[in-house]
């Protein structure tokens, strides 16, 4: 089930592929120092074997058993990583599932295989997310940036903190979406689920995007009382919903 896809870097993605007996795979990507290990995508997993779907999980260079270090990735690098995913991992039409940093990579992804991706579902995607915190370093923290390459800010649950290197931001200004109505060339169905009270991507991100989408078959969903990591049972019972609902219409 767990296999290694190795680059042409002589790097390597480690992905997990269950095959399922309906013609439409979903493709789960994870968030920031994150991994396919996580609550949201064992759920995925579950709800996908049960339906008979497909289903592909990978870790992303610089995280979980892929690899590489987290500082080693940029938007650009996991945007390819995910593209490498659905061309050798998947036979189907897919439906892409992104959470946080990799809400964004699922967009770029639609974007650059619209042949392939029938929908699109993002958990609190943080869409163009290196604006924004960009935005809100010190004159100080930015110029560490400019001149060490890397500064750690404090995230609560690591000793070293949350890695922010120069090449990511830099990186992250060739792949903003966000950039007007109708900018995101996006044609099919999109989801975007997000807690009202997220402190990491603000909520008005998922209307920026739905906004810039393309696409007329664009839903919002807004929980009144959630945060950023959308993994509470009453959470991921709406994340079930809506793929039953997008991958019914696909079959």
């Amino acid at each position: 089930m767990d296999q290694t896809v190795d680059l042409k870097d002589g790097r390597s993605l480690s992905c997990r592929r269950v095959k399922g007996r309906l013609p439409l795979d979903v493709v789960f990507m994870h968030g920031t120092l994150s991994d396919k290990n996580a609550s949201k995508s064992l759920f995925l997993q579950d709800v996908c074997e049960r339906r008979g779907l497909g289903y592909v999980a990978f870790d992303f260079i610089g995280h979980g058993e892929s690899s590489g270090h987290y500082t080693d990735g940029t938007i650009g690098v996991w945007r390819e990583n995910a593209l490498e995913i659905i061309d050798r991992m998947t036979e189907n039409p897919v439906v892409l599932v992104g959470s946080s940093m990799g809400g964004w990579i699922a967009l770029l992804a639609a974007v650059a295989r619209p042949e392939r991706v029938k929908a699109v579902i993002g958990l609190a995607a943080a869409a163009d997310f290196t604006v924004g915190v960009w935005n809100s370093f010190s004159d100080e923290q930015k110029k560490d940036v400019m001149e060490k390459g890397v500064i750690y800010t404090p995230n609560g649950w690591t000793e070293q903190g949350d890695p922010w290197t120069r090449t990511l931001f830099e990186d992250g200004e060739k792949h903003l979406v966000l950039n007007g109505t109708g900018s995101l060339d996006i044609r099919c169905p999109v989801t975007l689920i997000h807690g009202a009270k997220d402190d990491c991507v603000p909520v008005e991100t998922a209307f920026k995007t739905m906004d810039a989408l393309k696409t007329e078959n664009v839903k919002v969903i807004v929980l009144k009382n959630s945060g950023h990591r959308l993994s509470e049972p009453d959470e991921l019972a709406v994340l079930e919903n809506e793929l039953n609902t997008l991958t019914e219409g696909l079959l």
